[in-house]
């Protein structure tokens, strides 16, 4: 126990996320591989493990710290993959990014684009103005992997998946996520909300590349191993 707790210690540097300051954050983001396309995958999880709240919505379990890193993961973004489903539930529009991050931009769109999985087109009311480019991308015969393919051939290298959950354990079931962002919220609502990930079972061994903590969230850092 006494090394486990000195390991976490080390990965705090005994800082709360709250004392970071936003260059702070973002270096703590951006130890990326410079020579290759990079995907990752932000999820939010209560104490016991529901991917939604009371409400049957992730954003009923969101917090300010896992706000913060949702905003900057998004910045740091060429493309957004979510879909459509968790588009609907959520009421997305397209990605608008915070000024407080729009320097992480620089050189690119000041927004992502956002690639909504569907085989029936966009979701009706989707708010598509006033952001980055929304378009629909069906997964085909090929499945996910030509999916990620088309997007590198768009010219996306670095892509964020936002589920839903059985998009996420499709991503991680056939080996294309590299690194999990996961949010553990301070919170437990029993109840029978999924997981935040669906799918056939599969075992995907992880190791834990940071981890952060405010008010007790947890912001975890996962990359799969290669």
């Amino acid at each position: 126990m006494a090394r486990f707790n000195r390991n976490v210690r080390d990965l705090l540097n005994g800082t709360p996320a709250s004392d970071l300051s936003d260059e702070d954050l973002i270096s703590r983001y951006a130890d990326l591989p410079a020579d290759r396309p990079w995907l990752r995958l932000n999820m939010v999880a209560t104490v016991d493990g529901s991917a939604v709240g009371a409400d049957g919505l992730s954003g009923s379990i969101n917090t300010g710290a896992d706000h913060r890193v949702f905003a900057l993961l998004r910045a740091w973004a060429d493309v957004i993959l979510v879909g459509a489903g968790t588009v609907a539930a959520e009421g997305y529009g397209a990605a608008q990014t915070e000024p407080r991050w729009s320097r992480l931009r620089t050189g690119r769109p000041a927004h992502p684009a956002m690639a909504v999985v569907t085989s029936r087109g966009l979701p009706e009311g989707l708010a598509t103005s006033d952001g980055g480019e929304v378009f629909a991308t069906p997964v085909g015969e090929d499945g996910l992997p030509d999916v990620i393919a088309g997007l590198h051939r768009r010219g996306y290298r670095h892509i964020l998946a936002e589920g839903g959950p059985t998009l996420a354990g499709e991503l991680l079931s056939q080996r294309l996520i590299d690194e999990l962002c996961l949010t553990t919220s301070p919170l437990a609502v029993a109840g029978d909300g999924g997981r935040v990930l669906h799918g056939d079972a599969t075992t995907v061994p992880l190791h834990l590349a940071g981890l952060l903590e405010e008010d007790g969230t947890l912001l975890a850092r996962w990359r799969r191993e290669s």
